[in-house]
């Protein structure tokens, strides 16, 4: 439609008149509500008719692409690999069918990384469920097919969720997109918060479209005013900002155009990637723990895979000969030709100190860890019989405003007897717990440790990781922050582009 309008200045003319005569038949606040509507509906006509060249939405169409994975010239080669994560497991994967020896060494007693699985009574279970578009997902949802686990509900995209702030409830469905969230803000939102909204919008695509990843944040590109607003920490705050592995406090220090991709690409369905890398689907998709399962079963029928687990790597060195030796910190080696370590920046950093190049390390220290708690629990007094429910909280004890997202995985075949949610920041977790919940359905709880996106690692990543996988001979780091975004496609795509390397290919 856009393109349709901007071909033809007289058609465009012929809009303008036409809202302009609107303005004046019209009551007044029936009209500026109708008019913002339609402007925020022409930017997003905008947004999807453009390809953005450099943006985060280019990282996640190249990362989209098919890789071509050699299936010859690992024979004789050993490698071990540090992590057992969805990283670990797909270079694991990969390495042998190329004709490699693989040894898995996984500090956990269960191998799954941030996807952790296990099993109760039967039933595949996670602490994680992946919630996403086939479209930013293709690679998860090509090894789920590979191994007949076929995840992709259709009635998800129908069921509303809601964001609660003090008391005040703001319902929308996931996925919406552009009609659907204009008619929420139509719906739900006061009159100030309708403009405030379509500033930010605005903002966000300007600097998105011209400026797609200056090293700007969110609060430089948004101003003060408006970084405090309330239709921007009530609502693009919850929304985003916990579906990007941000703590509440850290949301207007993010990168602008993380938080802007999300905005346009994720919760509004905004098309802009690549159109020959999206799978044919196009609704929404449930990822649970059998993945994991899967790949662990298969790889322990494989002659040339070991896995250790309980196993804590201590350091990595190298012999006088050139080989390399990994350590657990209970002093057992592993002796190899090269090296894969797919843990979290952070857990990376001090095992690699002594052999990996310096472009790595370096870019290795960029990133800080942050606390996160993820609560497996039976608590649905709050959710009820929604999918999803963002909340914010005030702490009762520091007064700070707090977020937290539950995720009740009701779709398809996977069995709403267990909730999960998400809290940011250790103070925050201890006053959910003592004040936001029945702290006796907590089923389980882990720590992910999830790296903090910032701008120094969140630009231009593509370009970053070239350089530093060719200068990456026998010891490599495979993650999914190494894209900019904690998404599990994003690690299997890192493990491809690795083991290619390890194989002696480019990207």
């Amino acid at each position: 439609m856009a393109k349709f309008l901007l071909s033809n200045p007289l058609r465009l003319g012929f809009v303008i008149i036409i809202l302009a005569t609107m303005v004046y038949l019209i009551p007044e606040y029936q009209t500026e509500i109708l008019f913002s509507a339609l402007t925020m509906y022409t930017l997003a006509l905008l947004v999807a008719n453009y390809e953005h060249p450099k943006s985060t939405a280019r990282i996640y169409a190249e990362d989209a692409l098919e890789i071509d994975m050699p299936t010859t010239g690992g024979e004789g080669k050993s490698v071990v690999v540090v992590g057992g994560g969805i990283s670990g497991l797909s270079a694991a994967k990969y390495l042998i069918q190329a004709g490699c020896d693989v040894t898995l060494l996984e500090q956990r007693e269960i191998v799954g990384g941030n996807n952790e699985p296990y099993m109760e009574n039967g039933e595949h279970l996670s602490t994680t469920v992946i919630i996403t578009l086939p479209a930013q997902q293709p690679h998860y949802l090509q090894l789920c097919r590979e191994y007949g686990l076929e995840q992709t509900p259709h009635e998800f995209e129908d069921q509303k969720g809601s964001i609660v702030f003090e008391g005040r409830e703001l319902n929308t469905k996931m996925g919406s997109g552009v009609s659907g969230f204009l008619r929420f803000i139509y719906r739900e939102a006061t009159l100030k918060e309708l403009f405030d909204g379509f500033i930010i919008f605005w903002k966000f695509y300007r600097q998105f479209k011209f400026r797609p990843e200056s090293n700007k944040s969110v609060a430089e590109v948004l101003g003060k005013r408006l970084v405090n607003s309330t239709v921007f920490t009530h609502f693009y705050m919850p929304w985003v900002g916990i579906n990007t592995w941000c703590r509440f406090e850290d949301v207007e220090r993010q990168p602008a155009h993380v938080f802007a991709s999300f905005i346009f690409e994720y919760a509004l369905t905004v098309d802009i990637r690549d159109k020959t890398a999206k799978y044919k689907e196009d609704h929404w998709c449930v990822l649970d723990g059998r993945l994991i399962h899967a790949m662990r079963d298969d790889l322990l029928s494989n002659e040339r895979f070991t896995q250790s687990l309980s196993t804590k790597v201590g350091k990595i060195s190298r012999e006088k000969n050139g080989s390399l030796v990994v350590t657990s910190t209970s002093g057992q080696d592993w002796s190899c030709d090269s090296v894969i370590v797919a843990t979290q920046p952070t857990q990376a950093r001090p095992i690699l100190d002594e052999v990996a190049p310096e472009i790595l390390i370096e870019e290795l220290e960029k990133w800080k860890e942050m606390d996160c708690y993820v609560l497996f629990h039976t608590d649905f007094s709050d959710i009820g019989n929604r999918p999803w429910l963002h909340q914010t909280h005030k702490n009762q004890t520091t007064g700070n405003y707090y977020i937290t997202n539950t995720i009740k995985p009701i779709m398809g075949d996977l069995n709403a007897k267990y909730l999960i949610t998400y809290v940011y920041n250790t103070e925050n977790y201890l006053d959910f717990k003592a004040n936001q919940m029945d702290e006796s359905t907590i089923v389980k709880l882990y720590e992910p440790k999830l790296p903090i996106f910032n701008l120094e690692n969140s630009v231009d990543r593509n370009t970053v990781w070239r350089e530093i996988d060719s200068q990456c001979t026998d010891v490599f780091w495979t993650q999914a922050c190494r894209s900019g975004l904690q998404y599990h496609n994003n690690g299997i795509v890192s493990a491809k582009r690795v083991v290619r390397g390890v194989l002696g290919h480019d990207w």
